[in-house]
């Protein structure tokens, strides 16, 4: 950029372009001052862009460029429209550099403010350091001078011992009062000294205790102080790397413009004169062309002029009106004529007018002729009808008969078959479908199951595997995570119902059946499929309802699972029963009775029957059908305008996983041997051995709950938790541990769905509690466990960018 200045380069263009019009005439100059155009308002903008440029550009070059500029010649294909608009985007392009470059110093001068308030920071904390330390000598000058007294009464004691000695060698019956006295100084001199070192000792550990925590809040608040102030120490340092790797940009941009102005300036210098001489030609034809212009208007005139005088010689009016107006007069005679010779005379005219009132009359009688004629026809059409009416009615008593015979006939048979019926229906279940079950030979079978000692490492392993080389319809492999394996067993040791939500096809269907399928056989009998309907409102949608008047009860497909689970083929085999789309209608309505009895030791279904007739073998007295405990119930739920919310009853009684978009696929090196299906003892053993083992991990991740999340939970955003949590804490974390996983991912899948889930999409909790929270977990969760709790962090972010965008 010539001269460094703003709009250099366009401004160094109107210049040589002005200073080469000034040695034509004055009727060049117009074409002179900007590129030539269509429309003279466009050359007067252009114009004014120009000047603009111009005067932009004087402030930029000296006296030798100008006489370079004005000396040089115009090339022959000069194109000063293109030139003006090379011209008018350099213009813009160093405008762009120059904010660039303005925009960097800011960025530095901030980057300055932010070392000194680092500066003022460091500051701060060495205040802080040298009063810690003023405070530690303080209280070793007050423990010096504590030692002091000690060591005084020390001599008092020792002083008061001689004396006694004295006392003991012989003194006089006289001083015996004074040897009583002193004895019993010695005493009270004893027991303060007791006293006093009690103090001390307590003094010394309350000293010693308070100087280590100080000591460890302060090295704690130094390491975070410091590796704040490293990080911005980066931050700086690639900061002031982006600044100098811009402006050795910024100097290549420079220079590349420069030598581009300059051919430009060349360009425009060699072009501008051959452009003024085609505009003075273009001036010359143009005066020709008005000349003859000239010409041509004086002969119109004349002709102008004789058709002035041919309109007043008309009447103002052309030859083709007058025309036409004797045209129309001739019609309107002929017309005329026409019409007189057509005219009656005047005895025509009355044999006309009595022909009229003859006619009249006649229609009249006509008229009423008609009229009679239809009267009579109704009539005879309504006499059919009545004859056609009795004949119909004959016919149909006929049918009537007939039929009344028959019914009768039916009605006498319909009894004797409801007779038999109800002595039939006293002797069989109103459960028809699971009285079914009992006489089904292959339900009552008992199913040979591993009873092996189960390894939950090796196990989850097998099972991921397993579920990978499921048969599908479609040729699918199904693919999940160890992380998400782990959690569904973790799950299932927890509690007795799942939740898995995610957006739809991220398989949160296909992992309890194929879960199911795994543990028991191949073709997959140990699970059932609900399909929840939108208008569901209690109970009975779920598992049926007792009709009285047929003595049966509609038995659902979820009431004959769980007596199908607890047949002897499956009894000891894992059951899932899956709730497709669980909250299309609310789980807390429909689902009420399970919520409480999950949690219950051998909870009951009761039903609502027929007391006096036989009941399915599995039922228990009036009416009521176990849970099994090898039944579990998984939902799946999709969060969009057509489903409800869960509320925090279900919530807090459910293991919830959020399944992800893709899973990532991995290779399929190892095929797992054939077995039988799992025994749900065995692998509830395995539970139980793997809480024993890792109990006091399942402490630790409550204590870090309690001591250092519960306060700050509960007093800025309301959420608490109870017992509950902690007992499903000690069956999820242990499992998850035998199982391969770590204490950070066991515990940041309980934080994560038990605990953070309720600050979701929250508007009364502000940005800064969230700060903090995120800073309380990352600042203790390292005493807990190595690694980061990615879930919960990943739920505070989110909703810190709710924030910033505005939402809340």
């Amino acid at each position: 950029m010539a001269k460094g200045g703003k709009g250099g380069y366009p401004g160094n263009q109107n210049q040589s372009w002005n200073k080469n019009s000034t040695n034509n005439n004055k009727s060049n100059t117009h074409y002179s001052k900007s590129p030539p155009s269509n429309s003279a308002n466009q050359e007067i903008i252009n114009q004014e862009k120009a000047d603009t440029l111009l005067s932009q550009a004087m402030g930029h070059i000296d006296e030798d460029e100008l006489k370079v500029s004005s000396d040089s010649s115009t090339p022959e294909n000069f194109n000063s429209q293109e030139l003006w608009h090379k011209a008018q985007i350099f213009d813009n392009a160093t405008k762009q550099l120059e904010s660039k470059i303005q925009k960097i110093e800011t960025q530095q001068n901030d980057l300055e403010t932010e070392k000194s308030q680092l500066q003022t920071k460091l500051s701060s904390l060495e205040q802080d350091r040298q009063k810690f330390n003023q405070e530690f000598e303080q209280l070793q000058q007050e423990q010096k001078q504590f030692n002091q007294r000690l060591v005084k009464l020390d001599q008092r004691e020792r002083q008061l011992q001689e004396q006694e000695a004295d006392a003991a060698a012989g003194f006089s019956k006289q001083n015996r009062i004074a040897l009583s006295q002193l004895e019993q100084q010695i005493q009270e001199l004893t027991e303060e000294l007791s006293q006093i070192y009690g103090k001390r000792v307590e003094a010394q550990r309350q000293l010693a205790i308070e100087i280590s925590q100080k000591y460890t809040e302060f090295e704690a608040e130094i390491a975070v102080k410091h590796q704040e102030i490293y990080q911005d120490q980066q931050q700086l340092l690639e900061q002031r790397k982006q600044l100098r790797k811009e402006q050795r940009e910024l100097g290549l941009d420079r220079d590349l413009l420069k030598e581009e102005q300059q051919a430009l300036e060349e360009k425009i210098q060699q072009r501008s004169a051959a452009k003024i001489q085609d505009l003075e030609a273009q001036l010359r034809f143009r005066e020709e062309l008005y000349r003859k212009s000239q010409e041509i208007q004086q002969r119109l005139e004349k002709k102008l002029a004789q058709v002035a005088d041919a309109n007043r010689r008309f009447g103002q009016r052309t030859p083709d009106e007058v025309m036409a107006e004797l045209e129309a007069l001739r019609r309107l005679n002929d017309e005329l004529e026409q019409k007189l010779s057509e005219r009656p005379t005047e005895e025509a005219a009355n044999q006309l007018s009595d022909l009229q009132t003859q006619k009249g009359e006649w229609e009249t009688q006509r008229f009423q002729l008609m009229t009679q004629m239809e009267e009579l026809k109704r009539k005879a059409a309504m006499n059919q009808i009545a004859v056609l009416e009795l004949e119909t009615l004959r016919s149909q008593k006929e049918a009537l008969e007939i039929c009344i015979n028959r019914l009768q006939e039916s009605l006498r048979e319909l009894r004797k078959q409801e007779e038999d019926a109800i002595a039939e229906s006293k002797n069989r279940s109103p459960f028809e479908r699971c009285a079914f079950m009992d006489q089904d030979v292959q339900l009552q079978s008992i199913t040979r199951t591993t009873q092996e000692t189960i390894n939950l490492e090796d196990f989850a392993k097998d099972l991921r595997y397993r579920i990978a080389q499921l048969p599908s319809n479609d040729g699918k492999h199904l693919y999940y995570s160890e992380r998400d394996i782990r959690a569904f067993l973790g799950g299932i040791a927890m509690s007795k119902l799942h939740i898995l939500q995610g957006i739809s096809g991220t398989g949160k269907t296909s992992l309890p059946i194929a879960f199911a399928r795994s543990l028991g056989r191949a073709e997959g009998k140990n699970f059932k499929v609900i399909e929840v309907q939108a208008g569901w409102r209690d109970r009975q949608d779920l598992i049926g309802y007792f009709n009285s008047f047929e003595g049966r009860f509609y038995e659902m497909e979820f009431l004959t699972a769980l007596y199908e689970a607890q047949c002897p083929e499956f009894q000891d085999q894992i059951y899932i029963i899956i709730l497709d789309e669980m909250n299309l209608s609310r789980p807390e309505q429909y689902f009420a009775d399970f919520l409480s009895k999950l949690e219950q030791d051998d909870p009951l279904l009761t039903l609502n029957t027929d007391l006096k007739r036989p009941l399915p073998t599995l039922f228990h007295k009036k009416s009521t059908l176990a849970i099994p405990p090898n039944v579990w119930f998984v939902g799946t739920a999709n969060q969009d305008e057509t489903t409800l919310e869960f509320a925090d009853k279900t919530y807090d009684r459910a293991h919830v996983m959020e399944l992800e978009r893709n899973h990532p696929n991995f290779t399929l090196d190892y095929t797992p041997s054939p077995r039988h299906p799992i025994s749900y003892k065995t692998l509830k053993t395995a539970f139980e051995d793997a809480q024993k083992n890792h109990a006091d991990a399942a402490d630790r991740a409550f204590q870090f709950f309690k001591n250092d999340l519960e306060k700050l939970l509960g007093e800025r955003f309301k959420v608490s938790w109870g017992n509950r949590l902690q007992r499903q804490m000690n069956h999820f974390i242990p499992v998850v541990l035998a199982a391969g996983g770590s204490l950070t991912e066991a515990t940041d899948h309980i934080l994560a769905t038990k605990i953070l889930r309720k600050i979701r999409d929250r508007h009364d909790i502000q940005a800064e509690d969230l700060r903090e929270l995120q800073e309380t977990i990352e600042t203790y969760w390292s005493a807990l466990d190595s690694g980061e709790p990615e879930q919960s962090l990943a739920i505070i972010q989110a909703e810190l960018r709710q924030h910033e965008r505005g939402i809340y």
